[in-house]
């Protein structure tokens, strides 16, 4: 809904539909282009960031956690 949202202003920016913003046209393009094309950047660089970060642990990884939970409940 973000993307959608971002994407809708920023055509609507460089159309120059429906904004009340006191520059010339070729300012008015200039902002929509740059809150489209960077916007779109900074999503995908979002988005990346959430994919190497968020995932499964190793298996060696999940044997040291189960042992630790085994030393947990005894403790």
């Amino acid at each position: 809904m973000a993307v959608t949202g971002h994407a809708v202003l920023s055509q609507l920016l460089y159309a120059g539909a429906l904004v009340q913003v006191p520059v010339s046209a070729v300012e008015l393009r200039g902002a929509g282009e740059l809150m489209y094309y960077g916007g779109d950047i900074a999503e995908l660089l979002l988005a990346l960031a959430m994919l190497t970060t968020w995932r499964r642990p190793r298996a060696a990884g999940r044997r040291h956690l189960a042992a630790g939970r085994q030393a947990t409940a005894q403790w």
